[in-house]
């Protein structure tokens, strides 16, 4: 496994990071092997969000007896102070932990909502506030709009910027520079823009050739897992492998469905990204 500093947290992350979202489609016994092949080959950065419905409940249980191998994150998309404090207390619940190493402002993605975060009873000061009492040891911050993200970089206030970063989705490039000239750490989100790729080897080693600090892939099976780690062996994309990636892209366009999920559950029970395959 190849590792790198988180910026300022000091922490020491696994490039290869898991992203939480599919453990929603898997069962427990799943999850456990899962985690238990993270084990296996230095996968330790873990993140997770009290959106992803019972994700952190099952990482939880999967990690159990194993916490010191693993660095958690996860995320609150609630934008006042007692929403905040009440989805972190659910989290170290469900985790079984006494701290979480990263906790996340989840999607702040127009100025109207950081505006909201940052002021009087906003989620903000309960992020500080639970940093010093020592349930969170380092925050962060993630943002689906470069022009936000790139705002709150240059607020100079989180230790981490979370942010979408493949070969389709290039506009967060800005944030990448900013962000790792202030001393953050990085973690692209949609690595794969949601599974959309012929040859997803391809696109995370595309990825793992910029200067993120890590990239988060949900995975749903010991295969993906696998999978994903041997392509960050592989090294750099030969000129060949490069072309062919960036023709795909092409046709993919910037306006897809990522298959993120954040659409789901649907009042009316519609699978929605399958809608969109």
């Amino acid at each position: 496994m190849q590792y790198k500093t988180l910026g300022r947290t000091g922490l020491t992350v696994s490039r290869l990071g898991f992203g939480g979202i599919p453990i929603q489609r898997i069962n427990q016994e799943e999850t456990n092997s899962i985690f238990a092949v993270c084990r296996e080959l230095g996968i330790n950065f873990i993140d997770t969000a009290r959106g992803y419905t019972d994700s952190e409940k099952k990482i939880g249980k999967a990690i159990a007896g194993n916490r010191e191998q693993f660095y958690l994150a996860s995320k609150s998309s609630r934008r006042d102070a007692l929403g905040l404090r009440a989805d972190l207390e659910t989290c170290l619940s469900l985790l079984k932990i006494e701290y979480v190493d990263l906790y996340q402002l989840h999607m702040v993605s127009t100025m109207e909502v950081w505006d909201q975060v940052q002021g009087p009873g906003g989620a903000m000061e309960e992020l500080l506030k639970a940093q010093q009492e020592g349930l969170i040891r380092f925050i962060g911050v993630t943002s689906h709009n470069n022009e936000v993200m790139q705002h709150m970089i240059e607020a100079s206030v989180f230790d981490t910027a979370q942010f979408p970063l493949n070969v389709v989705e290039s506009q967060f490039v800005g944030c990448l520079n900013s962000a790792t000239g202030r001393n953050m750490g990085t973690i692209a989100m949609k690595p794969l823009a949601g599974g959309s790729f012929a040859k997803p080897s391809l696109a995370l080693r595309y990825l793992f050739d910029k200067d993120i600090t890590t990239a988060i892939v949900g995975m749903d099976s010991v295969a993906q897992v696998r999978e994903n780690y041997a392509a960050l062996l592989q090294g750099s994309l030969s000129a060949e492998e490069s072309a062919e990636l960036k023709v795909e892209a092409r046709t993919l366009g910037s306006d897809f469905c990522r298959r993120c999920e954040y659409c789901l559950p649907c009042p009316q029970d519609v699978r929605i990204p399958q809608v969109f395959i």
